[in-house]
This record gives structure tokens, C-alpha cells and sequence, in this order.
């Protein structure tokens, strides 16, 4: 225990993943008697849980990093320490960079870290830590609205995509054991949780470590008794989209019709670069027997543009798909140099300008096809989770149906003008009639009354 009440300051950056580690964290600093404040000037104790997958990312949190050393030499701060993919990827070299950061673990070090930060507030000093040890899954501190939460069924990944550090990050395929995960999913739905998202690297291939198969639709049968309102599975491999699988979503209650499915390209030839199977023939045949099973399923993916070795030609195949895929939701990343993996030094690298040009070329391709399916669903009724009065259109509420994704897809504004949705409809089910679509976007009235 903290002999002296310590308040420490918590930062996230990355993905729902990193944002699910740093709850179990916090829930493990809470029972060793530190307290949480979200002023990082009241804080003690300043933490960055760091993410380290593309460029972009790992400067973010370097930056944010440096933000919080500054504070610290400036405030009352005694400690900063980072965790997470940066610290667990380049320990060393942030170790000999950043001789600010007063502590570093990696992404198997959170239920160390209340013994950690005690003993380096204790000696101030810095220390180097090596342990193999798995993050605590049990209680949590949700930082995610009250009626959303994300529960990771696995961790790490045994894909090896050419361009992916992940693996060497998170290590291989370790999937939870269902019933722990069941057990979890329960609590949450006690605490008030109306959306409950399964992620995790690849959730395809959940149970392939524990029974040589997917076992996610017989986790998908049981998770949908606990009686969610909707249960999203998001991140999910092509290739283990069985006819198993989308035949649970289809049959179940409570699971979202929406598949989220990194496709990252559709040329076979730069697919089998990225160290994936399969072309453009084969993801059509997919997304075909998505809509057979499934006609109202929502489909999200990701693009990559400028993969070393992309040709004119398979950029214009892509771009050609995009078209006619009729997705409706996607976001596209221009392909970032990873050390230490295999795509890193493959010759016929991009040029920047020629991976900018291709992105604007995709993205106004997918805003068009984006358009057109929101504009679809003008005139259709919708059940919708409320998530918050609107900031941006005052007079109007914010929501989701089971066809949007907390954070990454767009929302359905809901005509409040008669006040009948105030704060405690925050998480309440209810059905909306969508009357125009605003690009990303819809909005709409209720049909109910509340």
C-alpha cells in the first residue's frame, strides 16, 4: 500500500486496446490506495500510456511525453513514467533519449506498475524493469462513457503482416479463457453497460491458441445472453469470416450487424507483399456472402495506400473497388516505415508526394461512396443508443445505432427542439426516423416517446 495518498494523472493514446489496459491499470493503482485526478498540476504521479504502432502515433506520444516532462520540471510532479507499445518497442533508446522519464514498462508490466511507481517515488531513480508477466485482467476503471465499453478477448497476434510491428510488441495469439471473459462482460452489464465492443488484434482468430480453431461464435452464442443492447465485434480478419460466424450474428440478439474488416488492399499483388492471401476476387466473394447473410450489415475497413512495390495499376484496382464496393465506412493510411519489419526493406519504397496523391485520390472516392449510403438511409427508422446532448447542433441529441462504432464512425443527430431527451436519457435505447443525410452523418426525430 502507498503509505502517503499519491494522486497520479493518466494519459491514453492509440487504440480502444491501449485504452483497455490503462483500465485495468488504474483499477489496480485504485486498490494499492493511489488516487486518479485528471489535472495532471494536482498530480503526483503523471503516467503516459504510449502507443507505438505508425510514425504518426509514436510521435504523439512522444510529444505528449516531452508535454508532461516540462510539467513536471515546472510543477509539483514527483514521477513520470510511460508504458505501453512505445516503452515496450524502444525502451532503450527512450531510456537514453529522455533521461526526464523517471520510470518504463512494457505492455506486460501494468499489474507491476502500483509496486513500481511506489518504489521509484520511494528512491528516485530511474529503472530499468524486465518482466514477462501479463496484464491483471479482473476490475477496471472505465474511461469510456458509462453505457460503452470495450473488453479485449485476446492479445497479441500471429497474422506476421509484412508491415506490422505488432507482433514483435504484443507477442503471439493469447486468448483469454471464455468463461473469464463471460464473467467480465457480466460485471460490466451490472455496472450499467449498454454496448459492450470485443477487440482485439485479430478477434477472428480468438481460440485458435486454446482449442486450434475460432472459438469467437461460440463466444459470440454466450456473450449474447448477458443481455446488452448491442455487442460489437470489431477488427476482424477476412479470412476467418466463416459462414459459422455470420450465421451467430444473423441468429443472435443483441450482436450489431456490423463488420469491421481491415481489407488494406485488394491487388494480389501487393497483398501478398503485405504477407496476406488472397485479391480482389476473393474479397468480393466475401463481402457477397456478408450481404447474403447479413443484407442491412454495416461494413467498415481500412486501406493502405503506397505499400512498397504498389504500381499505378494497383493503386487504379483499388481505387476501381472503392468505387463499387459500396462500404460504408473506411479510413485510409499511407503506408509508414516500420523498423524491424519485413516491408521496411523491401525495395521500390514509395515517395511521400506519390503516397499523398494516392490518399486524397481514395479518400474523395470513399466521401463519395460514403454520400451515397448515408443518403440511402433517409426515410428508414432506426433504434439508436443517445449518447449526449449536441455541442455542435445545439437542439439536437447525439447517437448510434448498431451500424456506428464508438469513435470512428459517423453519428445520427436526434431533434431534441421538444426537450424530451435531457442527461438522464444518456444510454437509452430508442427508435428515430432518419430525415436527411449531412456527409458523414444523418439526421433525425424520435418515434418514440420518452
Amino acid at each position: 500500500m502507498v503509505h502517503s495518498i499519491m494522486k497520479v494523472y493518466w494519459d491514453t493514446m492509440g487504440c480502444a486496446k491501449n485504452l483497455t489496459d490503462s483500465e485495468y491499470a488504474l483499477a489496480g493503482l485504485l486498490a494499492a490506495g493511489f488516487e486518479l485526478t485528471d489535472d495532471p498540476f494536482a498530480a503526483q504521479i503523471l503516467v503516459v500510456n504510449t502507443c507505438g504502432f505508425i510514425n504518426d502515433a509514436k510521435q504523439e506520444s512522444i510529444d505528449r511525453i516531452l508535454e508532461l516532462a516540462q510539467l513536471k520540471d515546472e510543477g509539483e510532479a514527483l514521477l513520470l513514467a510511460v508504458t505501453g507499445c512505445l516503452s515496450q518497442r524502444y525502451q532503450q533508446e527512450l531510456a537514453d533519449a529522455m533521461p526526464e522519464v523517471d520510470l518504463m514498462l512494457g505492455v506486460a508490466e501494468y499489474a507491476e506498475l502500483p509496486a513500481r511507481l511506489q518504489q521509484a517515488v520511494q528512491q528516485r531513480i530511474s529503472k530499468k524493469l524486465h518482466l514477462t508477466e501479463r496484464p491483471a485482467c479482473g476490475r477496471r476503471v472505465q474511461l469510456t462513457p458509462p453505457h460503452t465499453a470495450y473488453l479485449k478477448i485476446a492479445e497479441g497476434c500471429n497474422n506476421r503482416c509484412s508491415f506490422c510491428a505488432i507482433p514483435g510488441i504484443r507477442g503471439a495469439l493469447h486468448s483469454r479463457p471464455m468463461d473469464e471473459l463471460l464473467a467480465e462482460a457480466a460485471e460490466l452489464k451490472a455496472s450499467g453497460v449498454r454496448e459492450l465492443c470485443l477487440i482485439a488484434q485479430d478477434t477472428t482468430a480468438y481460440g485458435y491458441d486454446l482449442a486450434g480453431r475460432s472459438l469467437l461464435p461460440d463466444l459470440l452464442r454466450r456473450m449474447d445472453t448477458v443481455g446488452f443492447d448491442m455487442l460489437r465485434v470489431l477488427y476482424s480478419y477476412p479470412e476467418n469470416i466463416s459462414d459459422e460466424l455470420l450465421e451467430v450474428i444473423r441468429d443472435a440478439r443483441t450482436v450489431c450487424h456490423y463488420l469491421d474488416i481491415p481489407l488494406q488492399h485488394v491487388s494480389a499483388n501487393v497483398l501478398r507483399r503485405m504477407n496476406r492471401r488472397g485479391g480482389r476476387e476473393q474479397i468480393e466473394a466475401l463481402l457477397q456472402k456478408i450481404r447474403t447473410y447479413l443484407p442491412d450489415a454495416a461494413i467498415r475497413t481500412t486501406f493502405m495506400v503506397g505499400f512498397p512495390g504498389e504500381t499505378d495499376e494497383d493503386f487504379a484496382e483499388l481505387l476501381d473497388f472503392a468505387a463499387g464496393a459500396e462500404l460504408d465506412w473506411a479510413g485510409v493510411f499511407r503506408y509508414s516505415q516500420e523498423e524491424d519489419t519485413p516491408a521496411a526493406v523491401m525495395p521500390d519504397q514509395i515517395d511521400e508526394d506519390v503516397k499523398a496523391r494516392r490518399y486524397n485520390q481514395l479518400m474523395a472516392v470513399l466521401a463519395d461512396v460514403a454520400a451515397a449510403r448515408r443518403e440511402a438511409q433517409v426515410g428508414k427508422k432506426l433504434t439508436v443508443m443517445l449518447e449526449a446532448p449536441s455541442l455542435e447542433l445545439p437542439g439536437y441529441f447525439e447517437a448510434r445505432s448498431q451500424y456506428q462504432a464508438p469513435e470512428v464512425d459517423g453519428l445520427i443527430f436526434v431533434a431534441n427542439t421538444d426537450g424530451r431527451f435531457s442527461e438522464r436519457h444518456i444510454g437509452a435505447v430508442c427508435t428515430v426516423e432518419v430525415t436527411e443525410a449531412v456527409a458523414y452523418d444523418l439526421l433525425a426525430v424520435p418515434v418514440d416517446k420518452m
